[in-house]
């Protein structure tokens, strides 16, 4: 008889157990698809604040299966750099110009030429046309995709040494656009020097004297601290401007239709809570300029409306014929 092995005995049991505790314990869930979300607002603008809301509810609709990052300050790099990312299929959205499309789809930056529209609502009319849809179906064979078309970004101011009147007064001054053939144009048109960078480069540049002012919507002027440098707020008003949150069509397509939903239906009530940020957000952001000894200088727009009007649609010879009236005429419908 063989003797007893109690030794035997335990591991046998030990393994014994451990095979039952393995058949217990579930199968690992696949890990969370994260995007990376950029744009290169400050932390506290109200592009940041509406984004990472966005997150918690995507997190909150997808069980947290789908989560959103936030990558505010141009930590991704500029505007051009995100969008060929996002054109190369990595798992990102970002906020752009509709301009930023003029090399595919050049219709589409009309939407961000000066003096276009006198209000939002108006405006905002052009994003349920059929022009717009037609204008969607050639981003996607451009290897991109809309995944919000109509975030109310703000209306444009310009922040400089001095003040501005005319046209004229602005020669020879140089304004921080971003890297883009209309805000280049605009700027132009106006009667300045456009100089492209990205707005996380803005900063050191007027303290360098590099660039001599820049535009953009009230929160963003007061949030990029410009006004530790210059000291005039224009209020031009030249632009109303409204912006798509966009990723690539390649990874759009990877994303299951649920999760799809997700984003288009959470992204629909970002873009209502950004329009009421930007709303609150410019009343408080001019008191704090105010505040801050920045001089606020308020102008007749007739010379600049004008000029654009004559100079913008010239500078684009790819568009279609009649573009600038046909949209004009779908915001007054």
């Amino acid at each position: 008889m063989t003797p007893f092995n109690s030794t035997r005995l335990t591991a046998t049991l030990a393994g014994f157990s451990t095979l039952v505790a393995l058949s217990l314990v579930p199968l690992t869930a696949a890990a969370a698809t994260e995007i990376r979300v950029a744009y290169g607002n400050q932390p506290g603008e109200p592009v940041d604040v509406a984004v990472k809301a966005w997150a918690e509810r995507v997190a909150e609709e997808s069980d947290g299966e789908l989560t959103l990052a936030a990558f505010p300050a141009s930590q991704l790099g500029g505007e051009t750099e995100v969008m060929e990312q996002a054109r190369f299929g990595s798992p990102l959205i970002t906020i752009t110009a509709y301009s930023n499309f003029m090399s595919s789809v050049p219709d589409l930056a009309v939407l961000d030429a000066p003096y276009l529209a006198k209000d939002f609502d108006s405006k905002l009319k052009i994003f349920d046309s059929d022009w717009f849809a037609e204008q969607e179906q050639k981003v996607e064979a451009a290897g991109y995709h809309i995944v919000i078309p109509n975030t109310v970004y703000g209306v444009r101011h310009l922040l400089s040494r001095n003040a501005v009147s005319t046209p004229e007064d602005l020669a020879g001054v140089k304004v921080r656009v971003q890297n883009s053939p209309m805000y280049v144009a605009a700027i132009e048109a106006m009667g300045a020097v456009p100089t492209p960078m990205s707005l996380g480069d803005v900063y050191p540049a007027l303290a360098q004297g590099l660039v001599d002012g820049v535009e953009n919507p009230l929160p963003v002027l007061y949030g990029g601290k410009f006004y530790e440098v210059v000291k005039t707020l224009n209020l031009t008003g030249h632009m109303h401007t409204v912006a798509p949150f966009v990723t690539g069509q390649a990874f759009w397509e990877q994303l299951s239709p649920e999760e799809q939903q997700i984003l288009t239906e959470t992204g629909e009530e970002m873009a209502t809570n950004l329009r009421g940020l930007v709303e609150q957000q410019t009343a408080k952001s001019l008191q704090a300029l105010t505040n801050a000894g920045v001089e606020t200088h308020e102008l007749d727009t007739t010379a600049f409306s004008e000029r654009a009007a004559e100079e913008i649609p010239a500078a684009f010879p790819q568009w279609s014929d009649g573009l600038y009236e046909r949209i004009r005429q779908i915001m007054e419908e």
